[in-house]
């Protein structure tokens, strides 16, 4: 089994994979300042809830968009385990052709997209990841990396607008009930929500314009499913990708 750790700005998405499997999934909050110690405990607490012995897992593969988080989370790994958990970088091997202005640059966090995606489905394929940023990307029809668009998330739209609105009151990021809202929080859902739908398509349409064909879209994220429900681009939602691309990456590191 493999431990899969997922770091992103706002949350932790942990995964213990058995094959194609996932047989738990949960999420932790973000935090800059929390010990590998303390991670450790949590995470124990977490596989003690899903009937899981830290000494169960063959490996551990950690993707991250937050350096500190990373050092701790690697702790707290080898605390429960004993396994030095592998993190994905520039260096790891992916059998993802990157046709960027430099591979290195590419976060690991959309590397490990991509490459799941491109164990369910056939390219070309666009990537859309609605967590603390949106991002749009694109692996061609070769199956190649070719880049895109990134753009700031709903919650940092929603927290930009609060910080410098005054008397603005506390907004959820549901969906509007139309368009036109006839009071605040419903016009700001409607800008913030329905705005990102077509932000989202806006940017696709473009990418199938510049590619000079369509490809599948494939949103991600935790805002995915809503967001999708206003999109007329996106043709599915897998919050999945991600892990499933951390366990091929261990599965060929471990062979």
């Amino acid at each position: 089994m493999i431990l899969a750790l997922d770091i992103g700005n706002t949350h932790i998405v942990m995964g213990c994979m058995e094959g194609r499997d996932i047989r738990y999934l949960c999420r932790m909050a973000t935090n800059r300042l929390t010990t590998g110690a303390e991670y450790a405990v949590t995470i124990s607490r977490l596989l003690e809830f899903a009937h899981i012995a830290p000494d169960a897992f063959d490996g551990a593969i950690i993707s991250s968009v937050v350096p500190q988080v990373t050092r701790s989370l690697s702790e707290a790994v080898k605390m429960l385990s004993g396994i030095e958990p592998m993190v994905v970088g520039p260096d790891i091997r992916s059998d993802l052709t990157v046709r960027l202005d430099d591979p290195a640059t590419l976060g690991s966090d959309l590397l490990v997209a991509a490459v799941g995606a491109l164990d369910i489905y056939q390219p070309p394929l666009i990537l859309v990841d609605m967590g603390t940023a949106t991002t749009v990307t694109v692996v061609d029809a070769d199956g190649a990396f070719r880049g895109g668009a990134i753009i700031p998330g709903v919650q940092l739209s929603l927290s930009a607008l609060a910080s410098h609105t005054s008397l603005l009151p506390s907004i959820s990021l549901d969906a509007p009930p139309r368009a036109i809202g006839t009071n605040t929080v419903e016009a700001i859902q409607s800008g913030i929500m329905l705005g990102e739908a077509d932000r989202v398509d806006g940017l696709v349409r473009r990418i199938f314009d510049q590619l000079g064909y369509s490809a599948k879209v494939i949103a991600t994220g935790g805002l995915a499913a809503v967001v999708e429900r206003y999109s007329s681009t996106i043709d599915e939602v897998n919050t999945e990708l991600t892990l499933e691309g951390l366990r091929l990456i261990a599965d060929r590191a471990y062979r």
